[in-house]
């Protein structure tokens, strides 16, 4: 029995980042395509092909834990608390709440309590939004300081544009 549940966060003790750090760049290359496919070999043997979509997830899993972050892993159609979905979206609880009642994330209230909760779908959708908005935002500031001559002035030659760097 594994000492945490599917939604805790799990975090790496120091002297064990390394074999996260190892497994994340053994499953790095084996996604650049060097033509073998990884495989789990369970405690009895069997081997199994890991799937791409899962050999993904798990680099970037490892490479999270490698560097000393917390992972969790939670489904897209659990509820969560106000303060879960404010943690995950690193704003203040009642900053959810208000983004709640202003409609920009739903909300269901279980039976007929007071308390809200939110799937973790609608608030990771609604944290890509806001992520690709601020994006947009912070190109058109950029732009608009080197349309006024103030941005990358004398830096030098190898510097890009936030418009030439791949997402």
């Amino acid at each position: 029995m594994l000492p945490f549940q599917l939604n805790d966060p799990v975090d790496l003790p120091a002297e064990k980042r390394g074999v996260a750090e190892r497994i994340s760049a053994r499953l790095l290359e084996t996604s650049r395509g060097t033509g073998r496919k990884p495989r789990l070999t369970l405690p009895n043997g069997e081997e199994i092909e890991l799937p791409s979509e899962l050999l993904l997830l798990l680099r970037d899993i490892t490479a999270a834990l490698a560097r000393g972050e917390p992972v969790s892993v939670v489904p897209l159609h659990r509820e969560m608390t106000t303060q879960e979905a404010a943690d995950l979206l690193n704003v203040s609880r009642q900053h959810l709440v208000d983004l709640l009642e202003a409609g920009e994330i739903p909300f269901t209230r279980p039976g007929k309590g007071k308390h809200r909760r939110v799937l973790a779908a609608d608030v990771l959708a609604y944290k890509k939004t806001r992520d690709a908005e601020r994006r947009t935002a912070l190109r058109e500031l950029t732009r608009m300081s080197e349309d006024a001559g103030d941005y990358f002035g004398d830096a030098p030659g190898n510097f890009k544009r936030l418009d030439d760097l791949d997402e």
